[in-house]
């Protein structure tokens, strides 16, 4: 199965592993397309983007709500496979989740999590959605459809945006997003969950001072998994790589992988 993927006009380098980013919930490589893409082409880095099962341009793998964890990770396993070298993996929330799983079993020369779905699971996640928009939770869940959760300019903005995006953009992204797998959701809350002390890749875990999916306090507790200090970006909601200080981001990460 061919899935979608972006790429930029950066030549591989040698010795310089390429960079493959991995998006979260609901979203698709599309996510990396404005800022990521084109700025660490500019840092020279080869990087790629995919869209993982069912999502953006990537073909059905299985019913939506069939998709596993584990499906995703096979997703991000095969195009692995075909890159020219070892990539250095830059997951965001879902996607973040996805990397560690995938490097429970597996070493690579290094693994950024952008506000990362905990190892321990999404519960405090989904108790945030829970209190804000109990409503919109019930008819999500009755109806087993995540879309439910983002599908609102409204909502978009408060669980996975700060207030420096304006409100077209958050209109058009709304527009681009899918639903998410029921039982991929079911796993990050406790199914198929991280085992830390299996994960031997460097890690660098950032994430947004405004975020109210992720919050600072996860994160926190997200790197003492892994005897780590969080890199906030304490003027950014969620999604930081849509955000207008997003190269902020990008040069943090350039200088941790330079630190390697």
């Amino acid at each position: 199965m061919k899935l979608e993927i972006l790429e930029n006009n950066a030549q591989p380098a040698p010795g310089i592993p390429p960079l493959l980013f991995v998006h979260g919930m609901w979203h698709g490589a599309w996510v990396w397309e404005p800022c990521f893409l084109p700025a660490f082409e500019k840092l020279g880095y080869k990087a790629y983007a995919l869209s993982l099962s069912n999502h953006a341009g990537s073909p059905s793998k299985k019913a939506f709500n069939l998709l596993r964890i584990k499906d995703y990770v096979a997703d991000l396993e095969q195009v692995i496979r075909s890159l020219e070298q070892p990539p250095i993996l830059i997951g965001h929330s879902m996607g973040g989740f996805v990397v560690q799983k995938y490097l429970e079993k597996r070493r690579l020369p290094g693994a950024v999590l952008m506000a990362p779905v905990a190892p321990f699971g999404i519960l405090e996640s989904t108790l945030n959605v829970l209190r804000k928009f109990p409503l919109t939770f019930l008819k999500a869940n009755i109806t087993l459809n995540l879309i439910h959760v983002i599908n609102d300019p409204r909502r978009y903005r408060y669980l996975l945006c700060s207030a420096a995006i304006d409100d077209k953009a958050i209109e058009e992204y709304v527009k681009k997003i899918d639903s998410e797998s029921y039982l991929a959701y079911m796993d990050m809350l406790g199914f198929d969950l991280v085992n830390t002390k299996s994960i031997n890749t460097p890690l660098m875990i950032t994430g947004g001072g405004q975020d109210h999916s992720v919050t600072v306090n996860l994160l926190i507790r997200t790197c003492a998994r892994y005897g780590l200090t969080p890199v906030i970006f304490e003027s950014m909601g969620h999604n930081m790589m849509l955000e207008p200080d997003a190269k902020k981001v990008v040069a943090a990460i350039d200088k941790w992988i330079k630190s390697l």
